[in-house]
């Protein structure tokens, strides 16, 4: 697994939550809203995962970078946090 095979993985992956998640900043976002943002999110991260073939090793290095890249853009750290974690039980367990 190259690096910028993950870097590249990690700015997808940004990008799909980004597109997922509201963008009104002004207004706490609900619960509800999170949850189908997060399901958006997840079922992109899935895809993303088999376009790049990411290994066990190379998910794990994008996994890191895409939580760098979120905290970078402002993403508070236990969100980060929530979102990460949600993504490795949902989208990046399990084999090929």
């Amino acid at each position: 697994m190259s690096v910028s095979k993950a870097a590249e993985a990690a700015v997808a992956l940004e990008a799909a939550l980004l597109r997922a998640v509201p963008a009104n900043k002004k207004h706490r976002i609900s619960e509800a809203e999170w949850v189908k943002s997060l399901k958006v999110f997840h079922h992109e991260a899935r895809e993303i995962r088999q376009q790049f073939s990411l290994g066990f090793l190379g998910r794990a290095r994008a996994t890191y970078l895409l939580q760098q890249r979120l905290i970078a853009v402002g993403f508070p750290a236990d969100t980060v946090r929530k979102v990460i974690f949600s993504m490795i039980l949902s989208s990046f367990t399990g084999g090929r």
